[in-house]
């Protein structure tokens, strides 16, 4: 379920929707466009909507930027204008000789550059309206603006818009100019540029024609006389004149290639086949083309949802020879202020020059940073200020008055967006930060990112892909490990709120990750994914429970304690085989046969099944599994299947208990069924192997190996010294920490060629008594003094222990001393006793 839920989602993810304008790829082959197109839009305006609330608590932690201010042409201004009896202010759109006026006031004030977010793609309707603002006294209105243009070169950048939809419009051929004149030569084709501006100024086609090493400049007239006349205007006086051949289109140029040649920037490490295609371009008349201005284009490009999140800094447009990059108006201010035409593109971010970056993806976007969590009011936007262009007008008129400026705008070192506000409501355009933010405003506000080189990056596709799938299978190993909670309501409570607070640490990462790195990493996508992967899992973990619960305790028996059934359900891998380092318990009772004898079957089995019952009870108290039953014997192990470094001191417990268990039942099984019981164990510790083993017809959770084999000769071993609960050195070596042991004898067992050292567990420390100090002492005198073959001494002492304490060892070690007295052992006895079937020695089966 975590697989097909990251996978699904993740593969809309990763095949997210491209960016406003930017070509939409083809759906794969066998999914249906369609659906993948609704899913993935959904999915992307969930995602738009988590990148909103980002980008708003960004801004709240920003300070808007004062680099760059808007001058507003607002609804108060036309107001006022409206009013004022100045020729030409009450019309609209304004003369743009007042335009260029307010353009040049603007670097009189100390603007860097001015920016002008508004359209001149037609010849001027008006006339210039007032001598004091053109010194030239230029009776053209279009040549007033041109001239302020030129006065301020390097200043003002001109703004034009693009479509990338529809076929591309092709120049009026309502004319077919079949004469030409020439009307200059130049040593390249940069220097022609200005000439054939001037032929397109006058509304006439211009060719630019290769001369040799030169390039000559015609202008297309509709006859001689016209051809002449048209020469004397262009400054050149008796100009050649000759009919147009059909070849000399290869070399027109039309407004739209002047000004692409004039707009075109080149950018090092970007493929312009991978940038947004434009189909029309909508840009300055060709008079106004030239005289030091810049171009960038101002068109804002919206999400699906309307929604304008970022900016087009670079676009491609084709023409007949070749593709070019064109800038947006925000990016060709920041190269002006850069002082560069260097553009380079690099791991993710368009450097200009070495001034300035911002991040962009190969498409051109960029995707913006706004300084505010609101649009401000008026027309700032997110800027810090903005100014009514009536404040300008008048300082315009005053200046041309001869009189001071009555407004003091503090735009030194600033760069000026003068745009209007008023009017269609296309120049207010919905944001994150507002439903209507002014189009000024928002070129403002990108500019202002690239001069602090900021932005927002959006991680790669498979980067979000890998959160996506990693987030699934978070959600269904959420849902699997805390499914146990499930058994109560506030459990129920408790195993939604690791989801909860899952979810939330995700938030928590994606949004620290956008604040401080400004990066765009997913978020409706893998959220959606864990939560729909712990929905289904829980479904599965919910049915599929019981039936994990019935297998374990199936698999490890009646008797498995209820803990280590959760954590083996939780967990099944610990069934798997393995090799483990363990300790195994076998015992059996003392004289089962003999004890049997007399007693019915029923009671036989109900003494039995009391034994079973509390031996049972011991083992699972202290978190060890029973193995099995054979026969009297009950066989048990500690350390799995729920790993535990405290196997042997739990064994040793257990076997403790035991003993306690048996002397508090015998008053009440002796008066029951007329009989008590004892036991003896052998318990030892080494490497097994333990697992589900079996076949299909019946299978157990058992161990394997000579830990197993060494409890049972252990257990017999018992029978020989007299003692309850001896085990081996491994055993000893890991709780001697906790527990009382002695060495009972170094045995030398049937098919064993190394020597066993075998001890009895005596008690736990802390609780041993004096009289059992006592003997423990006397014992450790009598075995030093046994190995060091001082036999007269050991006997005397083991006779002591026997007597004195009931020792049974001690009895055992007597009787040894009183035959090697009479016949010594040979020089190379090493002290171990070889232990023989005849001494009651077995194996377990």
């Amino acid at each position: 379920m975590a697989a097909f839920f990251g996978c699904v989602l993740g593969i809309l993810v990763y095949l997210r929707a491209p960016q406003p304008a930017a070509p939409r790829g083809d759906s794969p082959s066998w999914m249906p466009s369609g659906v993948v197109e609704m899913a993935q839009g959904w999915l992307e305006g969930l995602e738009r909507r988590t990148y909103d609330w980002r980008v708003l608590e960004l801004g709240a932690r920003s300070e808007r930027p004062d680099e760059a201010v808007v001058v507003a042409i607002d609804d108060e201004t036309l107001a006022e204008a409206r009013q004022d009896d100045r020729p030409g202010v009450a019309t609209q759109p304004w003369p743009r000789q007042l335009v260029g006026a307010m353009a040049h006031r603007l670097v009189e004030e100390g603007a860097l550059l001015v920016l002008l977010d508004l359209p001149f793609p037609e010849l001027s309707p008006n006339a210039c309206v007032n001598p004091k603002l053109s010194p030239g006294a230029i009776s053209s209105d279009d040549a007033s603006f041109r001239e302020f243009l030129e006065r301020d070169s390097g200043k003002a950048l001109l703004s034009f818009s693009w479509e990338s939809q529809g076929s591309r419009v092709l120049p009026p051929a309502s004319r077919l100019w079949p004469y030409r004149v020439k009307v200059g030569t130049f040593p390249g084709t940069s220097e022609a540029r200005a000439k054939a501006q001037a032929v397109l100024a006058v509304q006439r086609p211009a060719f630019v024609i290769p001369a040799g090493s030169q390039v000559e400049v015609w202008g297309g007239a509709s006859d001689e006389a016209d051809a002449r006349e048209l020469g004397t205007r262009l400054g050149s006086p008796g100009a050649a004149v000759a009919e147009r051949r059909a070849a000399d289109d290869t070399f027109r140029i039309g407004p739209t290639e002047l000004f692409v040649s004039l707009a075109e920037v080149q950018v090092v490490g970007l493929d312009p086949a991978k940038l947004v295609e434009v189909r029309q371009l909508q840009h300055p008349v060709a008079p106004l083309m030239g005289g030091g201005a810049g171009y960038g284009a101002a068109t804002l490009t919206t999400d699906p949802d309307g929604v304008v999140r970022g900016i087009p800094h670079l676009v491609a447009y084709t023409a007949r020879d070749g593709r070019h990059v064109l800038p947006s108006l925000p990016l060709a201010a920041a190269m002006r202020l850069a002082n560069t035409r260097s553009l380079r593109y690099a791991d993710g971010r368009l450097h200009v020059g070495d001034a300035y970056s911002v991040p962009m993806d190969t498409s051109g976007f960029s995707l913006m940073r706004w300084d505010a969590p609101t649009a401000g009011r008026g027309s700032r936007g997110s800027l810090a200020r903005s100014i009514r262009a009536w404040n300008v007008l008048l300082n315009v008129f005053d200046v041309a008055d001869e009189r001071p400026a009555r407004f003091d705008n503090d735009l030194e070192g600033r760069t000026v967006v003068l745009t209007r506000t008023a009017g269609e409501s296309g120049h207010l355009r919905p944001t994150p930060i507002g439903l209507e933010t002014p189009g000024g405003a928002i070129l403002g506000q990108a500019l202002a990112n690239i001069l602090r080189s900021e932005g927002i990056s959006r991680a790669p596709a498979d980067y979000d892909l890998g959160l996506t799938v990693g987030l699934a299978f978070l959600g269904a190993f959420l849902a699997l490990s805390l499914s146990f909670l499930l058994r109560s309501l506030r459990g129920a409570m408790l195993y939604l709120s690791g989801l909860a607070l899952a979810g939330a640490g995700y938030t928590a990462a994606a949004f620290y990750v956008f604040i401080e790195q400004r990066l765009w990493v997913a978020m409706a996508g893998p959220l959606l994914a864990m939560v729909g992967a712990f929905a289904v899992t829980t479904v599965y973990a919910f049915r599929n429970e019981q039936q994990i619960r019935d297998f374990v305790q199936t698999a490890l028996g009646r008797y498995v304690s209820p803990e280590v059934a959760r954590l083996v359900t939780r967990d099944l891998s610990l069934m798997r085989p393995e090799r483990r380092r363990m300790s195994v318990y076998i015992c059996d009772i003392e004289g089962f046969t003999r004890l049997s004898e007399g007693m019915t079957p029923e009671q036989l089995v109900g003494l039995f099944n009391e034994y079973l019952l509390e031996m049972a009870a011991v083992v699972r108290s202290t978190a060890g599994q029973v193995d099995k039953y054979i026969g009297d014997s009950v066989m048990a192990f500690w350390g799995a299947p729920v790993r535990t470094e405290r196997h042997a001191h739990l064994a040793c417990e257990a076997a403790l208990k035991m003993r306690a268990v048996l002397a508090e039942k015998q008053d009440a099984w002796e008066k029951k069924y007329g009989r008590r019981l004892s036991f003896r164990a052998g318990v030892d510790t080494g490497e097994v192997v333990v697992g589900d083993m079996g076949s299909e017809l019946k299978s157990n959770y058992t161990v394997l190996g000579d830990a197993v084999g060494m409890a049972a000769r252990l257990e017999s071993l018992n029978k020989v010294y007299g003692t309850y609960v001896l085990v081996g050195d491994g055993t000893v070596s890991l709780a001697g920490d906790n527990y009382v042991f002695r060495v009972v004898d170094r045995v030398r067992l049937k098919g064993r060629a190394e020597p066993l050292r075998v001890h009895e567990l005596v008690g736990r420390k802390g609780e041993i008594t004096s009289p059992q100090q006592d003997q423990l002492a006397l014992h450790e005198k009598a075995l030093t003094a046994y190995h060091q073959r001082r036999f007269a001494e050991a006997h005397a002492l083991f006779e002591r222990s026997a007597t004195e304490f009931k020792d049974t060892v001690s009895a055992v070690y007597a009787a040894r001393c009183a035959r090697f007295i009479v016949t010594p052992p040979p020089a190379e006895w090493d002290g171990v006793h070889g232990v023989e079937e005849g001494e009651h020695l077995a194996v377990a089966a």
